[in-house]
This record gives structure tokens, sequence and C-alpha cells, in this order.
């Protein structure tokens, strides 16, 4: 226990020293940026140098710039007021959230100004800053960026702070400013101009070794979601985005081990195919974890069919109703929810298609939370390695949609965003389960985490 304790307090010493170091660097270099993952404490540590800018600047206007200002007032404006102490206030400047606090006879004015969208640079035109801050600055519309380092232009001491989280190597940012910044610098090494650290989860002195292997744990190593999220590094996604093993691949079940089942409709358009899913809930007892099984699976596409082949909206309302009525079969039980994801005329449908079948008392609802593409990949990878989500083998094309699912790299290298990209074949359409089987995850996400 005490090699332990010593262990934590030697990552904590190395953590606030690294961050340290950054910050009294940052009182002599012009372009100061922390690069990590969530919870890293970047914006904490860029605060106080930003502040300590601020304070010996001989003059009064400063900006914070970020995506999402009210959210930029909540975190970075009250580590503001809580690191001076009761001395700052908030207040508004030209019907801007702003933070103003005396120091040294000058009334210290710091602005914060939304760069998200396209012309917010318009917003900034014309002030006159000293330095600036910007967080989750590989966010902000480029063109603001670089309006809003031209605003500290008339003076030779001011310095440009910002802080995000990793992207790929081909991101905006990255081509336009980092990569600039950085050669730069490598070519002028007698210059103090960019002063750039990369910091990691465990780099965040409050974690405790526990906290950090707790949220380790449900992340696979040799995800990209790792090596952003954990690591802090620079990910170009590539490749197969969910790894399959002989684990994930269930042999057989036992409907009577299942405490809970719902049911998930995907109605495919024109060129998407139309899923079905059934999921469960059981727990494993090895593992002592609760787990989602996918036990039955329904998958059709029009567009390879001929016009007398081809299934009407309300066809397919017929087709789901027969789905839940074997799912009962074979659990012995109704599912608790059946989920669609389609219009109120599908519903309808599927309301008299049920009740055909004397099954209309079972709650019918329309999918409410479909959440971001990047917690879905996210939610994937990490239940897939642990173990939480195992698919039955008669489920064939949801493991084969698993298998191909492979990350779009141009919408990363364009946005930064991590997607599953849209592989389309006129005969099996583009891995159509996979947004059924998100919605299943979606489902029992605050079962299983």
């Amino acid at each position: 226990m005490m090699i332990k304790s010593k262990q934590q307090n030697v990552f904590k010493y190395i953590a606030v020293k690294k961050t340290a170091l950054w910050i009294k660097r940052s009182r002599e270099y012009r372009f100061n940026l922390l690069m990590g993952p969530i919870r890293a404490s970047k914006d904490y540590n860029a605060t106080i140098a930003f502040i300590e800018t601020v304070k010996k600047a001989d003059y009064d206007m400063f900006m914070i710039g970020a995506v999402d200002v009210k959210n930029a007032m909540r975190i970075i404006g009250r580590y503001i007021l809580n690191y001076l102490g009761g001395l700052a206030k908030r207040t508004t400047y030209m019907e801007a959230p702003a933070i103003s606090f005396p120091y040294n006879g000058m009334t210290k004015i710091i602005i914060f100004a939304g760069g998200k969208n396209q012309n917010s640079d318009m917003g900034i035109q014309g002030l006159t800053l000293h330095s600036i801050y910007l967080t989750e600055i590989n966010m902000l519309d480029s063109e603001f960026v670089d309006q809003a380092i031209k605003r500290t232009s008339s003076f030779e001491d001011a310095k440009i702070f910002g802080t995000f989280n990793p992207r790929g190597t081909r991101h905006p940012f990255m081509i336009r400013h980092l990569n600039i910044w950085k050669k730069y610098q490598d070519e002028h090494p007698d210059k103090k101009w960019l002063n750039f650290e990369t910091l990691k989860l465990f780099d965040n002195p409050i974690l405790t070794e526990e906290m950090i292997e707790d949220i380790k744990a449900s992340y696979d190593p040799n995800s990209v979601s790792y090596k952003r999220d954990i690591l802090g590094l620079i990910t170009d996604p590539e490749g197969a985005v969910y790894r399959i093993n002989d684990k994930t691949i269930l042999d057989e079940f036992n409907p009577l081990r299942y405490t809970d089942y719902i049911t998930v409709a995907d109605m495919g358009e024109t060129r998407s195919g139309t899923a079905f899913l059934a999921g469960g809930i059981g727990y494993d007892p090895s593992l002592k974890q609760k787990e989602l099984h996918i036990l039955k699976e329904y998958i059709h596409l029009n567009l390879p069919l001929n016009e007398l082949q081809r299934l009407s909206q309300t066809q397919y309302a017929g087709e789901y109703a027969h789905f839940i009525k074997d799912c009962i079969k074979i659990f012995n039980a109704g599912p608790s929810i059946i989920y669609y994801d389609g219009d109120t005329d599908f519903a309808k449908d599927l309301r008299i298609s049920l009740a055909k079948l004397g099954l209309g008392n079972i709650p019918i609802k329309f999918i409410p939370d479909k959440s971001t593409e990047v917690e879905r990949i996210n939610l994937g990878t990490s239940w897939l390695y642990t173990g939480k989500l195992r698919i039955y083998k008669e489920c064939k094309n949801t493991i084969e949609d698993l298998r191909n699912s492979q990350y779009d790299e141009k919408a990363y290298e364009a946005r930064g965003v991590m997607q599953r990209l849209s592989i389309f074949d006129p005969d099996t359409g583009h891995n159509d389960l996979l947004d059924a089987l998100d919605y299943l995850m979606l489902h029992y996400r605050r079962f299983l985490n």
C-alpha cells in the first residue's frame, strides 16, 4: 500500500512539474498551446497562465474565444473567478459576456466571444486586444483565429493561448496554423515563438491512479479513442472501426437468462436496407458484469429487387410485427419496448399490424436519443473490448456489418470527427444493421455503464 501511495505521489509530481514549466515558459513565448484529452486539466492550467499575462500587461482589453460562450463562461469563467479569489466579477462589455477585475490602478476586461461559425470573425473586427485565449482552438473557424491574432498586433509582448483535444494530422487547424507555427519555431530556434505541450489523462493531478485505471478499463488499447482520449495523441483513424474476437460471438443462448429485451426497427430509404434487431440484457457471473446480447436480426433491401418484389412501408410494418411475434415465442414474453426509426405513418401501420396479431399492448416509441456518431463508435468499441456486447452466431449480417465497418478518413480530415464510412453496395446496402445496433446500445447505456 505504501509503495502504491509513493507511486501516485511521483506521478502527481511529474504532472505538476510538466504544467508548471509550461506556465513558466508562457511568460516569454508568443504562442502557448496545450493539447490533451478531456479531463487532462488543459483549461485549468491555461487559465492560470492567461490571467498572469493579463495581470502583467500594461493594457486593459483581452479576449477568450470559444465554440460555446455560455459553456466557456461556466468553466473558464469559474476558473478565473476562483483563481482571483473574489477580486473579479462577471459583467458585460458592448453586450458581450465579460469578466473584469481591478489591478495596478487599471480595470482589466476579458470579453468572451463565439468563434465557431463562419463569419464569426466579423464580430471582433476593430477590437484592440493585448492577449487572447482560444479554448478548443481547433474547433474554431480559421478566419476567426486569424482575426483574433491580428487584434493583438499592436503589442510586442502579446500572447496567444490555446487549448484543444487532439484530432488528425490533416485537420485544417494542423495544416493552417499549428504546423506553420511549429515550422517557424524549428527554423528560428533562438526565438521564443511556440510553447507547445501535450498532456495525457495521467497528467491531471486530481485523478488518482485508481480513477485513471477505471477510466482506461473501458477503452481498447489499440483503438483510436484510446490514443486520443487517454494518451492525448494526434491520430488518424484508418481501417476497421470495430474489433471482433471469439468472445464476441455467442454459440448458443438460453432465453430464460435474460431479464429484459427490446426490439428496434430502422426503416431504410431508397438506397438503405430496413433492419430489425432484438437485444436482451443478461449477466455473466465469470466477469461479474451485465451484457447486451444481440439475439435476432432481420434485414431487407428493396433496391436490387423489381417493383413486384419490393415491400411497401405498410408491408414492412407487418414484417416488424411478425418479427416481434417470433421474439415472444423465443423468450416466452414480450419486449419491454418496441422502438422504431420512421415516420408517424409507419407507427400507425405498426399498431394496426400488432393489433391483428393480438400484441397491441406493447409500448411503441420513436427512437428519442440518437446521440452523436462519435459517442456511438466509442460505446461500441468499448463494449466489444470489455465483452459487454456480444452477438448470437445466427445474426450473421450484424457480425458482418461490424467486421466491414471502416473509418471515414475524409470526414475526419475535414472536420476532425470520427464517423463510419458509408460503404454502399446495391445488393447489400451499407451496413444498415449498425444504426439499429447503435439504438439498442443507447437504450441500455444506463444499465451497462
